[in-house]
């Protein structure tokens, strides 16, 4: 890991510019004043300690609309297993939506593979 911490660009922690970026204490790893980078998605940041994604700007018209940033965009079912799995590993996740990246990601589906083999079931989308 580069002394960036792992992150690719300097605009990465153009993030924490974003008003929505303060005071926030992470859901996954439940660090306080979390530090954000972007992800590829637009007004998407991820926890630079564990990878937990939230909406800082932008993201649904409904939430646009609310205005209540930030909006954790990890499912609230996978919450309680990414909790633990940061619990067990303290290992940063690329949660956030990406074009190139998959950090952590296989070592994840590995471990649910053995402790939540039933999160990595397909979900069928209602018709």
């Amino acid at each position: 890991m580069s002394a960036k911490a792992g992150l690719i660009h300097d605009y990465d922690l153009m993030a924490n510019r974003e008003e929505s970026s303060r005071g926030v204490t992470c859901a996954v790893c439940d660090t306080p004043n979390t530090t954000f980078q972007w992800s590829d998605y637009y007004g998407e940041g991820m926890c630079i300690v564990c990878g937990c994604p939230y909406q800082l700007k932008g993201g649904t018209k409904e939430e646009e609309a609310e205005g209540k940033y930030p909006y954790m965009t990890m499912r609230d079912e996978f919450l309680p297993i990414a909790r633990e799995y940061w619990l067990a590993k303290r290992a940063w996740v690329h949660y956030g939506s990406s074009m190139s990246r998959n950090d952590g990601m296989p070592a994840l589906i590995e471990w649910c593979k053995e402790h939540h083999p039933e999160a990595l079931k397909k979900t069928e989308e209602p018709a």
